[in-house]
């Protein structure tokens, strides 16, 4: 029960964290949509991709490694900073050698001075580590959500003020820079005292080979997750990446948003728990629930309503948009129930799972997506509705084995929140036809009222002890 109540403190501060940071910063980020081109979005993604590869080489693992060890001394963190520094240098001065070759290969030559800003991030990254270790060893969880709550409202009124005064492009990258530096200030002021160097890499065995096989994961998973937007980018061009790239950034920001909820708060308390098997199994189908009761409406509610969300929040111009963020959206409910299982096998000291997992993911997924480019942007969308439910089905058996879990338990969990999110689907497609004479922004919001409503009340039918459970809990957690 101990850890129960700990993980329901932590999923507390973080979501509250995140949900306000969301109200406040999604108005935002729909404003400047409308305010920048698809291309903007386009070139953004292309940089992401090779500075997202460079980046899972920042931390060399060894924040998790830290977090996951019973005990650390000022040696381990001082011998951890001198590994960070050497390596995100030599990250920055790489990304720099690199830019004209990745402008060429996109054949954009205006890539090349963005990387050269965007490579600043490695210059600062290493501040952010130590501290941060420190606050997730120690459960700081209100400390850090609001560290993270600034930054992102820092970052999001920077990327606004800059569009406003027409920079393009260049807003998003202030964004994205002000919100690091903001956070890596926010850590070092809650938890203070960066340690001096070391460059000795004596004793750091243990540390630097559980880091590396998280590293080598990864670097697996980020290949996985940006292969279709190298692809896209590649065959069909920065525009049709930039619709390509809102509709998988709109479709799976709840998968980000739930999955650094979880990883934010699960990896440090089962590291502290992992060997209490039973508690640790019990939590991980608790959270599964929850996952389920709230990403299947979200995301099937945003497929029914696509046509009307495209076109009303950002214009006539995003309507290639529109077919891929509707498939994605089907698809993403299942890909967040497995966001969690990792970080559980990880902090039961088996990180070659995910590394199995994430291996099979590649070399399915990335022929698929290719293939799909025949068919445009909606072709590399049908890639992940046909092929993902393949890896799925392999990953999750792997993962529930691992920590002792049947299918069985997970369905009876999440089918009801499957089922519920099915029949809502199905209202708000009713109400679409009568509405079709009716102008967008009208028939947006009948078809999102429609859905809530439809959701509420098949829940109270068919999944009410989830309900009644997810109730209860918040309830208990409001005093603290």
């Amino acid at each position: 029960m101990k850890m129960q109540s700990e993980l329901a403190r932590g999923v507390k501060w973080v979501a509250g964290a995140k949900l306000v940071s969301q109200v406040v910063t999604w108005g935002v980020t729909i404003y400047v949509m409308r305010l920048l081109a698809p291309s903007d979005y386009g070139l953004l993604a292309m940089c992401t991709v090779v500075l997202g590869l460079l980046g899972m080489f920042a931390e060399v693992g060894l924040g998790p490694a830290l977090i996951q060890r019973k005990e650390i001394s000022e040696q381990d963190l001082r011998q951890a900073m001198g590994v960070l520094w050497l390596v995100n240098l030599g990250l920055c001065v790489l990304a720099n050698v690199l830019a004209p070759l990745v402008a060429a290969f996109y054949s954009e030559p205006r890539l090349q001075a963005l990387l050269h800003v965007l490579s600043l991030q490695f210059v600062l990254l290493p501040l952010a580590t130590v501290p941060d270790v420190r606050l997730q060893r120690r459960l700081e969880y209100k400390q850090r959500s609001l560290v993270e709550l600034s930054a992102a409202l820092v970052g999001s009124q920077v990327t606004l003020f800059m569009a406003l005064f027409g920079a393009g492009v260049w807003s998003l990258v202030a964004g994205m820079l002000a919100t690091l530096a903001w956070r890596i200030g926010a850590l070092n002021w809650c938890a203070p005292g960066q340690p001096r160097p070391e460059w000795s890499l004596k004793g750091m065995g243990k540390l630097l080979g559980f880091g590396g096989s998280l590293t080598a994961t990864r670097l697996l998973w980020y290949s996985f997750t940006q292969a279709d937007v190298a692809i896209v980018g590649r065959v069909l061009g920065d525009h049709a990446l930039g619709w390509y790239s809102v509709s998988m950034h709109l479709a799976s920001l709840p998968v980000q948003r739930m999955a650094g909820i979880l990883n934010q708060v699960l990896f440090p308390i089962l590291s502290r728990n992992q060997h209490d098997l039973p508690a640790i199994r019990s939590g991980v189908l608790m959270m599964l629930g929850y996952i389920g009761l709230l990403s299947f409406p979200l995301l099937w509610g945003m497929a029914s309503v696509a046509p009307e969300l495209v076109v009303v929040v950002l214009g006539k111009g995003w309507e290639g948009a529109i077919l891929p963020l509707q498939v994605l959206c089907l698809v993403m409910p299942f890909r967040t129930l497995t966001q969690m299982l990792p970080t559980v096998t990880d902090a039961l000291g088996q990180p070659g799972i995910n590394f199995r997992n994430v291996l099979l993911s590649c070399l399915v997924m990335l022929p698929a997506f290719y293939l799909g480019t025949r068919w445009g942007i909606q072709g590399v969308a049908y890639a992940w509705l046909l092929a993902y439910p393949v890896v799925l089905f392999f990953n999750m058996r792997r993962m529930l084995a691992a920590i002792g879990i049947s299918a069985r338990a997970v369905a009876s969990r999440a089918g009801p929140a499957v089922l519920c999110a099915a029949l809502m689907f199905g209202a708000v497609t009713l109400v679409r036809a009568p509405l079709a004479a009716q102008p967008r922004a009208w028939a947006l919001l009948v078809e999102v009222l429609t859905g809530m409503l439809a959701y509420a009340a098949v829940s109270l039918l068919f999944n009410r002890a989830m309900v009644a459970e997810l109730r209860g809990m918040l309830r208990r957690q409001a005093p603290a």
